[in-house]
């Protein structure tokens, strides 16, 4: 089977293939041994590594914006339930 690397270089080499920016996303984010596929509060995957998680850290405010939403749907309900 074929590596994405190699495909690339024949694909170029016809004036087809990934965009450079594509590719040097690409190449960054198999490279880090920090990039994950995140899932952010609003239930949408995150096209990336996060600026935290290139450093190597991981804090706690990647959780926070969850917590405030479901803080705010909770609050939603209780209003909702007193109507």
């Amino acid at each position: 089977m074929m590596s994405l690397g190699n495909f690339n270089a024949i694909a170029a080499s016809r004036g087809e293939g990934l965009h450079p920016k594509l590719r040097e996303l690409l190449d960054r984010s198999a490279a880090s041994p920090y990039s994950e596929v995140a899932v952010r509060y609003d239930g949408m995957l995150q096209a990336g590594p996060s600026p935290q998680s290139e450093k190597g850290r991981v804090s706690s405010s990647q959780t926070e914006p969850r917590l405030i939403y479901e803080a705010r749907v909770s609050q939603m309900g209780k209003a909702s339930e007193r109507a």
